[in-house]
Order: C-alpha cells, then structure tokens, then sequence
C-alpha cells in the first residue's frame, strides 16, 4: 500500500483501527433499549454495570488540532477551511455529472399497481394519527398544556427515544403530499410543523424534541443512554423534507436554529475535551446525523453545518471501510449504514472521492457476503460473520429499516455510475424487502423483522405486527417514509443538450417530464405465473406536437434473458441489448408515439453458498459447501416463499430443468376453490385439514394458516368439465377434495372411515365424493357421498367441538334429522386464493405451493429449500 495514503488515512481517521469501534452494549439491539426503558430498575442497574463505551482512538487528529480551537466562531470556521485545505491542497472538483432525482410531485403511481394500493394503505394510516397525540411529548418538554393522550409503544412518555416517530411522520407526510397532493394530509403536517414551532419557540434556545436535555448531558458525559441524536436526526431530516417537498420556510428555520443549538453543544465538547471525546459519543447511535448535516449545507452552504456534519462522520468504522476491509461482523446495522449515507452525502457537496469509494465498497460488500435473496441484511439487528448466512436463518432477519437504509445507499450509486446493477439491487429489495412488510391493506400494521427461516411466520416473529397506536418502533418510522415515496426512483433524468430519461423500475406510473416536454406514461400488464412476461407500455401526452429531442433508456434486467424478449417504437422492432444493459432510444417524443417492451421472466434458484466467485454485488453468499443446497427460488424480482410449517427438501432426480420441478398454477383454479361450513350453537365452524386429518374448525381470520387448512380445491373426475363458471354446477358430479397448501394430495379414507389427507391414489377409489343436494333439504347446503360406498356421506357428528374429526358414516333407510344435518354442509367460495404468480414445486415428501414472499400475511412460509439431487 502506498505509504502516502497511509499517512493521508491516519491524518484523517486517527487511530481508529488501533481499538475496536462497536456500539456501546453488547446487547445493543433498538428491541432490547426500549426494554431497558421499560422495566424494574434493579434489572437495569444489573445490566447496565457491564455496560461501557469502547473508545475510538483519534488521537493522531486531536494532537493536530488544539482543544480550545473551536473557541470562537471566527476561528471555528477558519478551521473548518483549513480542514479541508491540509487535507487536499488543490481541493476537489464538484462531481456535476450524476443522474437528477425527479420530484415527487411529477411522478403519479397507476390505480392499478400494487405499489398504489400498498401508497394508499398507508396514506389512510398517516390520517389516522392524531396532532395531539404526535406531539405530546414536545409540548411536555416544553411545559405548554398537552391536549389528548400520547401514544404508546416507541412514543410514550418515559421512552427515551420518543419523538423519533414524528420526524419521519414529518418526512413521511411530505413525501406523501408530493405524491398525491391529499389536501387532508398537507393540513395535518403543517399543523405539526407549527406545534412543534410552538414547542420551540417556549423553550427559547433552538433545542426541539420529545425528551429534555439531561439526556444529552448523560451523552456527553458518556453514561448510558438511549441515542438521543437518532431522534433529532429524526427530527431535523422531517423538517427539510417539509421545506423541500412542502416549501414550507418555517421547518428550514427551525431546522437551522436546532442545528446551531447542537452545533454549539458540540463545540462545548470539543472545548471543555477534546474532538476525540466528541468521537468517543458517537459509538452510541447518532442515526443519519451526518448526513442530514450535509444536506443542510446543501441548502445553506453554512461552513459551519459542514464542520458539524464533518464531526459527526464516525471515522473508526469509515476507515476500515477506506481500507476496503470487511470489518462489519458484530455491528449494529441500522446504526452504521446511515453513517455510510451521509458519508456518501458528503462525496456530493465535497466531491471527496475516497467517500465514493467508500459507498460502492461498502455496497459491494454487504451484498457479497451479509444479504439474503430478498436484498435484505441483518440478523437480530447485527451483522454476524461474513459468508455464513446459512446459520443466521430464523425468525429475526433483515431489520426492515436496513432495507429502507441500503436502497438509498444503492440510488446514490445508481445516480453517480449509472450502472444496472443497483438498480435490479433496488427493484429485489424493494419488491421483497419493502413491500413485504405491509400486512395486506390494513393500515398501520407492519413488522419490526422479516423472518427468514424455515416455516417462519410474519405474526409469530418476537415482535409480530405492530399495532396502530401503540407500537411505533422505528421500523414503523422509515415504514410510513417507504410507503409514502414509492415513485421517487422509477425514472432519473439526465441533463444536456438532448435530455435523457432513465426507467429504472417498470410500474404503472405517469411522469410530468418537464425537459422532455411530454408525460409519459408507463402502463405495466398484471404479472402471472402462466404468462412469464413482463409487458410494459410507454405512451406520450404533450401540448406541442413534437416534443424536445430526448432520449430514453430503459433498463433490461439481469433476470431477463433474450430469447423471448421484444421491443418496438410504433410498430417496428428495435434491437434489444443482453441483460444487465439499456435499450436507448432518441426520438421527438409526441402524442401519438408508443413504445412497447416485452421481457420473459425466468424461474432460477440462488443458493445461499457460492464457490469461487470474486466479490460481486449480488450474490448471497455462505462459502462452505454443506451449505450448497439451501437455495431460494425467484421468478423474474420476486422471491418465492413456500407455505410449509418446517418441510424444505426438494429433489430434483432426473429433472434437467427447474421447469421440470416447478409448475405454475393455471388461472382457472381459484374458480375451483371452495370452503365448507356448518352452523353448530351460535358457531361457524370450517372443514379443515388439520396435520393431514380433516377436522370441524372455528371459522378462521383470513391471511392466516388456518384460512389455508380451510380452503380445498374440487377436482372433477370429468376433466372436461373443469372450468365451471359457478359452484351450482358441479352439484352431482364427481369430485376429489385438494388441499390448498397441499398441492397434489387429496382428502381420502382413512382407518376407522376417519378422512385424512394423502398421497393421489392411481384410482378415483377412496378419494373420490359426488356431490349432492344437502340431506337436510336446504336449498344452500350440499352433501359428500363415497363414491365407492353408496348411501356413505362425509358427516361432522352431532354437537361436535372444534377439532372434532370427519368421518364417512353410512345411512339406514330412514335417515333421522341429526344425520341429516351433521352431513349437510355450506359450500362457499374459499377463504383463500391462488395469487396470481402461483407455482407448485414438487418436493421430496410433500409439494408446496410457491407464492411471493410479498403476499404472505399470518401463514406459516420458507424461503430457503434444500434443493438437492
């Protein structure tokens, strides 16, 4: 290594690598703070007297620097200059060539999609939260009279990290008004924007937030507590969002006279210490503080907000980073890939390349040895040893603000590089990672984690889902942000003399663009498992006939291939590049212009284990070879996820292809889905497939494995007659009864004629019913007679409880009313369906029905199979 560049890194970063960087306690996960917070005291003395800072060591820069330096601000700010001249006497030239972000207010996301759906769920929950509530906790702090309750969870008033929620209710609701200019929504945020300038108006000193300043006085004096700075990151980044996405010039003022309330805070540290005992502080969490920092001096170009974004860089963990060493085993995720945003930041408004190197090794890392197949990092909130996902696997994998947090790692490096890569990174975690966490279209309930493991479940992980008004965890926080800027990176412009578009992501959106002079707008056709193709539209409104000349660039994703794959511009075919490219097309866009793009999408596995590759991006790595044959299953961007409580083996035998294995599940099957019900007392009751029994059931709540159990596909012994268009039609046929979540098994005779659930006879024999008119004369019930046993019906029994066992039992000549009901049975349209990119995967014992990760609820799932010969 180059013996000037050790100098220039040491000069920078101290000694940083001398002595571990970490975070402060070994148990130092958001979910075990907020129990410390929360608990008997005794209990926390207890934990806490093991419970100590790690120093950093940048004693080589605080020798070079005086301590009293920083005791005016003529001198503050001459140090500020002279920083940045010693370390780079020529200075550096302003990167001016990155990709342009759009504005939300340009980008409108179709009805249709399924990012609309997941916008507007979370738009009805930003109008549920109540002002007075939010800001409770401020107004507390600021001795002014507190209207309403506060809220619970990550919110209530002894939390030490309350306040945190109401900064990304800030950003989260600015982005939203960009997105759909909800008139409602504007009116709520700036009645929080005005009540917290109240709050700061009271206390008179710049200080704003839910809690008061003795804990900052515990975090200079290096005690114990819970990252008081996360929460004013929180704060400070939700008020310039409001000045940027909302133009409201309040928030930038209370934005600024914060930052000189912290500002002058730190220095006092600085002065009264040390700049080492400033970096000292920083192994506790300090959220995004720098990088909120650099974008303030974007807006105001302040030297002193620089100077404080500067001091806020956490130099131990950056240098390794410098050094292009893996050193992330055993950190705290969340509380280091914010660091790395705001060092990417400070590449921006410096044009410092080592912070660019820095931001693409980090990307490149993470991804080649600690990401699972959703894009997603993390398990139990920490990072654990490099290449060993496979024993990571469990119900606490991938924190979901690391997700929120690497996207945008990936978009400031799509912007600088252009390079296909992060942006098919962004799509995976957006597809797998972000809209996962959703808990279909009820607002306000997400997850903290998504679980990973074998027959995990989203409601059965330690936190479950949150709750409305008493969770607010901060997964919950960059949740509400997620759902709420779901168009800012489907398309990125590029400036010049003939302006460039780039479509990153294909959703049906339209987009206003300006230096283009035309909308465009992207329709994208529904996604299925039996049509493998991604159909995407592109057609143009303009006031002039002819727009600017303007070129378009699309991109073809890695998990694309050629053959199969079209493109054309007005009828005529354009020559498509390999994947991992851009189709261009220049033109002078008008009304009447359409461009189509047709892609296959392929079904691969990833296995979790990967030999001999060199670091690459996206590769989800475990490098021993044990390991080689957990793989996830993918078709196109999403992830597949198995609805198994456990089961994961899948042998391919003599398959030669993944086609072979995996079958997609045909359109006409959710017609074919069929729940059967009784009324017993004042009860519904379901037949269920209980661990291969069927059984009477408690009606269930739809989205969870009971809901599956509940739901049977009718199977017609007259193939011909398989597309029926209504349940009335299939009365006195023949059927057999398929377990939904037990595809290729068929309800059938058991010993002592209990009905249990097996293996597809060759014969129709014991599994298969024709179904009749009810016993019990009601026009709305039918009856399951044995086919092979006249007069044998499928009967509940009288007076049953929940659990209680079908049986075939036989009739006498006169059928007496009890048997008669008891054989009588609803037959309604299934609780569950097939979504619509559906495939059964044939496994070693049983198959499994394969469905995105995504649409996945309460069930019971696995998102890594042993695939093996």
């Amino acid at each position: 290594m180059n013996f000037g560049f050790v100098l220039f890194f040491f000069f920078c970063f101290g000694l940083a690598l001398g002595k571990q960087c970490t975070n402060q306690s070994p148990y130092d996960s958001h979910a075990f703070r907020y129990e410390l917070t929360s608990t008997n005291k005794t209990w926390k003395e207890e934990v806490l007297s093991h419970f100590h800072l790690t120093p950093t060591d940048d004693s080589a820069w605080s020798s070079l620097i005086p301590s009293k330096i920083l005791g005016d601000q003529k001198d503050e700010v001459s140090w500020a200059l002279l920083y940045r001249k010693i370390k780079n006497p020529g200075g550096f030239d302003l990167p001016g060539n990155f990709l342009k972000e759009v504005s939300l207010h340009d980008v409108w996301l179709d009805q249709s999609s399924v990012l609309w759906r997941a916008q507007q769920t979370n738009l009805e929950y930003l109008l549920m939260l109540d002002v007075d509530s939010l800001v409770w906790s401020f107004r507390k702090t600021a001795s002014l009279p507190t209207p309403g309750k506060a809220y619970g969870g990550w919110e209530n008033p002894i939390s030490e990290l309350r306040g945190h929620f109401v900064g990304h209710y800030l950003s989260a609701s600015a982005q939203m008004w960009a997105s759909t200019h909800n008139a409602t929504i504007k009116e709520k945020m700036s009645t929080v924007v005005f009540s917290l300038s109240e709050c700061q108006n009271k206390i008179g000193t710049g200080y704003l937030s839910a809690f008061p300043t003795e804990l900052f006085d515990s975090f200079e004096a290096l005690k114990p507590v819970w990252a008081p700075y996360y929460t004013i990151h929180k704060i400070l980044a939700g008020l310039l969002d409001q000045y940027v996405l909302a133009d409201n010039a309040q928030a930038l003022k209370m934005a600024t006279w914060m930052v000189e309330y912290f500002y002058n805070r730190v220095q006092k540290v600085i002065t009264m210490y040390s700049v080492e005992r400033h970096w000292y502080s920083l192994n506790e969490e300090t959220g995004g503080m720098n990088d909120v920092l650099y974008r303030l001096y974007s807006i105001t170009h302040d030297p002193k907000h620089l100077l404080l974004a500067h001091l806020f860089d956490k130099p131990c963990f950056l240098g390794f980073l410098a050094l292009q060493a893996d050193y992330l085993s055993h950190f705290h995720a969340n509380t280091h890939i914010p660091i790395v945003i705001g060092s990417q930041m400070r590449y921006e408004v410096t044009g410092d390349p080592l912070y660019k190197l820095i931001g693409t090794f980090f990307m490149d890392i993470v991804n080649a040895s600690h990401s699972y197949a959703t894009g997603g990092t993390s398990a139990r909130e920490f990072w654990w040893d490099p290449k060993r996902l496979a024993d990571t696997l469990g119900s606490e994998n991938e924190e979901t603000c690391t997700t929120y947090n690497m996207l945008k790692v990936s978009r400031h490096l799509f912007r600088w590089t252009k390079e296909i890569a992060y942006a098919d990174y962004y799509e995976r975690a957006l597809t797998n990672g972000v809209l996962s966490i959703q808990r279909g279209t009820e607002p306000g309930v997400m997850i903290y984690m998504l679980p990973l493991g074998r027959g995990v479940s989203k409601a059965r992980s330690t936190h479950g889902w949150g709750t409305k008004f008493n969770s607010f965890w901060c997964c919950y926080g960059t949740g509400i942000e997620s759902f709420s800027k779901l168009g800012d990176s489907i398309y990125f412009e590029e400036e010049g003399n003939v302006p460039g578009l780039y479509i990153i992501q294909y959703i049906s959106s339209s987009f206003d663009w300006k230096s283009g002079h035309v909308v465009l707008n992207q329709k994208v056709d529904p996604i299925v498992s039996w049509d493998p193709y991604l159909r995407m539209t592109l057609t143009f409104s303009s006031k002039q006939e002819v727009g600017q000349l303007s070129s378009l660039n699309l991109r073809m994703p890695v998990w694309t291939y050629s053959n199969g794959a079209q493109a054309s511009l007005n009828g005529q075919n354009l020559p498509l590049p390999p994947p991992g490219n851009f189709l261009s097309a220049t033109e002078r866009w008008s009304y009447n212009d359409k461009l189509t793009i047709q892609l296959p999408l392929s079904l691969r596995t990833e296995a979790i284990q990967v030999n001999d590759l060199p670091l690459t991006k996206f590769s989800c790595p475990d490098d021993r070879p044990e390991y080689a044959s957990i793989q996830a299953i993918l078709f196109g961007p999403y992830l597949l996820a198995g609805h198994t409580s456990g089961e994961w083996d899948i042998k391919t035998g003599t398959a030669r292809s993944l086609s072979a294995l995996i079958s997609p599940i045909p359109p006409s099957f959710n017609a074919q889905l069929v729940t059967f019900t009784q009324e017993s007392g004042n009860s519904t009751f379901v037949m269920s497939n209980s661990n291969q029994s069927i059984t009477m059931e408690e009606f269930p709540v739809s989205g969870t494995d009971a809901a599956l159990h509940a739901t049977f596909r009718l199977i017609l012994k007259d193939a011909s007659l398989s597309n029926f268009s209504s349940l009335n039609n299939v009365i006195g046929k023949s059927v057999m009864l398929e377990p939904f979540d037990f595809p290729g098994m068929l309800v059938q005779q058991g010993k002592e004629d209990e009905l249990v659930v097996s293996e597809s006879p060759k014969e129709m024999g014991s599994s298969g019913f024709r179904l009749v008119a009810g016993l019990d004369k009601r026009n709305e019930t039918v009856s399951l007679e044995a086919e092979n046993r006249k007069g044998c019906f499928v009967s509940s029994g009288v007076n049953f409880e929940p659990g209680a066992s079908l049986k075939l039992l036989c009739s006498t000549e006169s059928l007496d009313a009890g048997f008669n009901r008891a054989a009588s049975f609803m037959m309604e349209i299934g609780i569950s369906e097939y979504h619509p990119i559906s495939f059964v995967a044939k496994g070693a014992r049983r198959n499994f029905l394969l469905a995105p990760l995504l649409s996945f609820r309460d069930e019971a799932y696995t998102v890594y199979f042993n695939i093996q010969d």
